[in-house]
């Protein structure tokens, strides 16, 4: 009963706020905005990109750094791959460092359309997206990856040896931090799912097993095609779960009545 009613309380709080004050535009009105913000979206990964060309043999060294000790030396099959690798790189790095401003650009655009109550805790939870985001990056870098390459290269004997490409090994670990930095964003999802009332609290602890599945289905197809990659970040999404039910407990019993109809 008492969730039942807790429940009832956020929809209720959810639909007093009022409709979204968004005012009424037509398609094309739509798509043009659309079009403006993804226009500045694209000059800034360009700006930053060009920012980040100077140091292109740097965001190299940086990704080959996990790799330092199960594969000193990579190969490559044609001349102009180590070039065009280089190029990749700083063009995702160009894209991380514009990220704040791309998101700022798609938050322009959504945040007419959404309830006053989903935009304070969207706002609220901006600035831990980013945190987490990076933090995705850096267990990726610093545990998944490693981890990933030492197995894989433990299949190594006399008679089977590695001819790993620089392209093998940049698509694998751009997927990885990418994958991980995604994933390590289910918290504040959850967060934002529970503080909204669109999926109680009570009901996602009730159903683990189900959300454990979910987890594994994810990851599975964020990671590369292989079990292992699934299972290390199978293991920090459902801890985050579990962390993310701990945090709406908390905030739930620590704020007064008044904060948490907000």
């Amino acid at each position: 009963m008492t969730s039942n009613r807790r429940t009832a309380h956020r929809m209720s709080d959810t639909a007093a706020a009022g409709p979204p004050d968004d005012e009424p535009k037509s398609i094309f009105e739509h798509i043009a905005e659309l079009r403006r913000c993804v226009v500045r979206a694209l000059l800034a990964v360009v700006v930053c990109t060009g920012a980040a060309l100077p140091l292109q043999r740097v965001w190299l060294d940086v990704l080959l750094y996990p790799a330092r000790t199960t594969l000193p030396k990579l190969t490559y099959l044609s001349p102009p791959e180590p070039f065009l690798m280089q190029m990749k790189i700083t063009l995702i790095a160009g894209a991380l460092l514009a990220l704040p401003y791309v998101a700022w650009q798609l938050w322009c655009f959504v945040a007419p359309a959404l309830y006053p109550v989903e935009r304070r805790w969207i706002m609220r939870l901006s600035g831990f997206s980013i945190v987490l985001f990076w933090l995705g990056l850096l267990f990726a870098y610093f545990i998944a990856v490693p981890f990933a390459l030492r197995f894989f290269m433990s299949f190594e004997t006399a008679t089977i040896t590695s001819a790993i490409t620089l392209r093998n090994y940049v698509g694998f670990v751009n997927t990885m931090l990418l994958a991980f930095g995604a994933a390590f964003q289910a918290p504040l999802v959850l967060i934002f799912l529970m503080k909204t009332g669109l999926v109680p609290r009570e009901r996602l602890a009730r159903n683990r097993r189900v959300v454990f599945v979910a987890v594994m289905i994810v990851s599975a197809l964020l990671t590369p095609p292989d079990a292992l990659s699934m299972v290390v970040m199978t293991v920090p999404l459902y801890l985050l779960f579990e962390g993310s039910l701990w945090l709406d407990r908390l905030l739930t019993r620590s704020a007064p009545a008044d904060v948490q109809k907000t």
